[in-house]
Protein backbone atom coordinates (compact mmCIF):
# COMPACT_ATOMS: atom_id res chain seq x y z
CA UNK A 1 0.00 0.00 0.00
CA UNK A 2 3.02 2.40 1.43
CA UNK A 3 4.67 1.84 -1.99
CA UNK A 4 1.87 2.05 -4.66
CA UNK A 5 1.00 5.94 -2.56
CA UNK A 6 4.67 6.41 -3.32
CA UNK A 7 3.98 5.76 -6.91
CA UNK A 8 1.33 7.76 -7.52
CA UNK A 9 3.32 11.13 -5.12
CA UNK A 10 5.94 10.33 -7.84
CA UNK A 11 4.63 12.57 -10.92
CA UNK A 12 3.36 15.32 -7.93
CA UNK A 13 6.97 15.53 -7.21
CA UNK A 14 8.10 15.85 -11.04
CA UNK A 15 5.70 18.47 -11.45
CA UNK A 16 7.17 20.38 -8.25
CA UNK A 17 10.69 20.31 -9.42
CA UNK A 18 9.76 21.45 -13.02
CA UNK A 19 7.76 23.83 -11.69
CA UNK A 20 10.85 25.16 -9.13
CA UNK A 21 13.31 25.50 -12.24
CA UNK A 22 10.56 27.47 -14.42
CA UNK A 23 9.84 30.16 -11.56
CA UNK A 24 13.58 29.98 -10.74
CA UNK A 25 14.67 30.93 -14.53
CA UNK A 26 11.95 33.93 -14.36
CA UNK A 27 12.97 35.56 -11.49
CA UNK A 28 16.92 35.14 -12.97
CA UNK A 29 15.48 37.00 -16.22
CA UNK A 30 13.73 39.26 -14.44
CA UNK A 31 16.79 40.18 -12.27
CA UNK A 32 18.74 40.43 -14.93
CA UNK A 33 16.44 42.99 -16.98
CA UNK A 34 16.55 45.25 -13.15
CA UNK A 35 19.36 48.24 -13.51
CA UNK A 36 22.68 47.53 -11.41
CA UNK A 37 23.08 50.84 -9.91
CA UNK A 38 26.35 49.83 -7.95
CA UNK A 39 27.51 47.94 -10.48
CA UNK A 40 29.43 50.00 -12.80
CA UNK A 41 29.53 47.27 -15.30
CA UNK A 42 26.31 46.93 -15.57
CA UNK A 43 24.61 48.38 -18.79
CA UNK A 44 22.34 51.04 -19.28
CA UNK A 45 18.82 50.24 -19.31
CA UNK A 46 16.89 50.50 -22.65
CA UNK A 47 15.39 53.53 -23.24
CA UNK A 48 11.47 53.54 -22.95
CA UNK A 49 8.40 54.52 -20.91
CA UNK A 50 8.76 54.60 -17.23
CA UNK A 51 6.06 53.43 -15.71
CA UNK A 52 4.67 56.65 -14.04
CA UNK A 53 5.97 57.16 -10.20
CA UNK A 54 3.54 57.53 -7.32
CA UNK A 55 4.11 59.67 -4.60
CA UNK A 56 4.14 57.66 -0.89
CA UNK A 57 4.79 59.62 2.54
CA UNK A 58 7.59 57.69 4.60
CA UNK A 59 9.80 57.88 7.87
CA UNK A 60 13.69 57.44 7.27
CA UNK A 61 14.78 55.26 10.03
CA UNK A 62 18.49 55.40 8.86
CA UNK A 63 21.01 56.65 6.40
CA UNK A 64 23.30 54.12 4.79
CA UNK A 65 25.46 56.57 2.86
CA UNK A 66 25.21 59.68 0.62
CA UNK A 67 22.44 57.70 -1.73
CA UNK A 68 20.82 54.99 0.45
CA UNK A 69 17.99 55.18 3.28
CA UNK A 70 16.10 52.91 4.74
CA UNK A 71 12.58 54.38 5.31
CA UNK A 72 9.15 53.05 6.99
CA UNK A 73 6.52 52.90 4.23
CA UNK A 74 3.18 52.02 5.85
CA UNK A 75 3.89 49.15 7.74
CA UNK A 76 7.12 47.74 5.56
CA UNK A 77 11.00 48.85 6.12
CA UNK A 78 12.28 49.57 2.52
CA UNK A 79 15.46 49.93 1.63
CA UNK A 80 15.66 53.25 -1.13
CA UNK A 81 18.35 54.37 -3.54
CA UNK A 82 18.25 57.82 -4.63
CA UNK A 83 17.72 57.90 -8.26
CA UNK A 84 20.25 59.18 -10.71
CA UNK A 85 23.34 60.07 -8.25
CA UNK A 86 25.88 58.09 -7.31
CA UNK A 87 27.90 59.35 -3.66
CA UNK A 88 31.01 58.50 -2.78
CA UNK A 89 31.02 55.26 -0.37
CA UNK A 90 31.76 55.79 3.02
CA UNK A 91 35.39 54.31 2.42
CA UNK A 92 36.10 56.76 -0.23
CA UNK A 93 36.87 60.53 0.46
CA UNK A 94 33.44 62.39 0.77
CA UNK A 95 31.82 59.22 1.95
CA UNK A 96 30.97 60.34 5.46
CA UNK A 97 30.44 63.98 4.32
CA UNK A 98 28.06 62.73 1.82
CA UNK A 99 26.25 60.90 4.36
CA UNK A 100 26.01 63.17 7.20
CA UNK A 101 25.01 65.60 4.40
CA UNK A 102 21.94 63.64 3.50
CA UNK A 103 21.25 63.01 7.61
CA UNK A 104 21.21 66.80 8.14
CA UNK A 105 18.70 67.29 5.39
CA UNK A 106 16.82 64.39 6.31
CA UNK A 107 16.87 65.81 10.23
CA UNK A 108 15.63 69.55 9.51
CA UNK A 109 12.30 67.57 8.15
CA UNK A 110 11.70 65.43 10.75
CA UNK A 111 13.18 62.75 8.97
CA UNK A 112 9.53 62.94 6.95
CA UNK A 113 9.87 62.16 3.11
CA UNK A 114 7.73 61.78 0.33
CA UNK A 115 8.79 59.14 -2.20
CA UNK A 116 8.17 59.41 -5.88
CA UNK A 117 9.71 55.38 -6.84
CA UNK A 118 10.30 54.60 -10.38
CA UNK A 119 11.90 51.55 -10.25
CA UNK A 120 13.36 48.62 -8.36
CA UNK A 121 17.40 47.81 -8.63
CA UNK A 122 18.33 44.44 -8.73
CA UNK A 123 19.08 44.21 -5.03
CA UNK A 124 15.77 45.21 -4.26
CA UNK A 125 16.23 48.75 -3.51
CA UNK A 126 13.17 50.42 -4.12
CA UNK A 127 14.86 53.70 -6.49
CA UNK A 128 13.26 57.01 -6.14
CA UNK A 129 13.00 60.71 -6.01
CA UNK A 130 13.48 61.57 -2.41
CA UNK A 131 11.60 64.94 -1.32
CA UNK A 132 11.40 66.88 2.30
CA UNK A 133 7.92 68.05 2.27
CA UNK A 134 7.40 72.19 2.96
CA UNK A 135 7.10 72.62 5.91
CA UNK A 136 4.20 74.91 5.68
CA UNK A 137 1.69 73.30 3.17
CA UNK A 138 0.26 76.48 1.58
CA UNK A 139 4.02 76.31 -0.08
CA UNK A 140 4.58 73.16 -1.88
CA UNK A 141 7.42 75.42 -3.82
CA UNK A 142 9.40 74.77 -0.41
CA UNK A 143 10.09 70.90 -0.83
CA UNK A 144 12.99 70.22 -1.65
CA UNK A 145 14.31 67.42 -3.80
CA UNK A 146 17.48 65.80 -1.68
CA UNK A 147 18.64 64.34 -5.00
CA UNK A 148 19.25 67.48 -6.12
CA UNK A 149 20.86 68.95 -2.83
CA UNK A 150 23.39 66.19 -2.69
CA UNK A 151 24.35 67.25 -6.20
CA UNK A 152 24.00 70.84 -5.50
CA UNK A 153 26.54 70.41 -2.11
CA UNK A 154 28.97 68.45 -4.58
CA UNK A 155 28.32 65.66 -2.36
CA UNK A 156 26.69 63.47 -4.83
CA UNK A 157 27.99 62.93 -8.68
CA UNK A 158 25.28 62.90 -11.48
CA UNK A 159 24.44 58.82 -12.83
CA UNK A 160 24.06 60.05 -16.12
CA UNK A 161 23.58 56.42 -17.00
CA UNK A 162 20.28 56.15 -15.21
CA UNK A 163 19.10 59.63 -14.66
CA UNK A 164 17.08 59.84 -17.23
CA UNK A 165 14.73 56.84 -15.59
CA UNK A 166 14.15 59.56 -13.04
CA UNK A 167 11.29 61.78 -13.25
CA UNK A 168 13.42 64.96 -12.69
CA UNK A 169 16.40 63.93 -13.91
CA UNK A 170 16.93 66.13 -16.87
CA UNK A 171 17.48 68.72 -14.32
CA UNK A 172 20.46 66.89 -12.16
CA UNK A 173 23.62 68.13 -15.22
CA UNK A 174 23.03 71.48 -14.01
CA UNK A 175 22.88 71.19 -10.41
CA UNK A 176 25.80 69.32 -10.73
CA UNK A 177 27.48 71.80 -13.07
CA UNK A 178 27.13 74.22 -9.90
CA UNK A 179 29.01 72.61 -7.60
CA UNK A 180 31.50 72.05 -9.71
CA UNK A 181 32.19 75.42 -11.08
CA UNK A 182 32.05 76.71 -7.20
CA UNK A 183 34.63 73.50 -6.20
CA UNK A 184 32.46 72.09 -3.96
CA UNK A 185 32.63 68.70 -1.85
CA UNK A 186 33.97 66.22 -4.27
CA UNK A 187 34.54 68.95 -7.30
CA UNK A 188 36.97 71.10 -4.45
CA UNK A 189 38.86 67.97 -4.24
CA UNK A 190 41.61 67.19 -7.52
CA UNK A 191 41.97 63.70 -6.70
CA UNK A 192 38.44 62.82 -5.57
CA UNK A 193 37.73 59.09 -6.72
CA UNK A 194 34.28 58.90 -8.27
CA UNK A 195 32.01 55.90 -6.05
CA UNK A 196 32.47 53.47 -9.92
CA UNK A 197 35.76 53.86 -9.82
CA UNK A 198 36.32 52.55 -6.37
CA UNK A 199 35.30 49.06 -7.40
Amino acid sequence: MKAKTLLNLLPLGAIAIVGWFYVASQWQQLQAKRPGYDDPTAAAPAPGLLPQPQSEPATVINVHDGDTITVKLGWQTVKVRLCGIDAPALSQPFGVQSRDHLRSLLASADNQVILYISDIDRYGRKVAEVYVPARNPQQPEEEQLLNDEQLLAGMAYMYAKYASRCPNGSGFAPMEAVAQRKKLGVWGELNAVKPWNGW
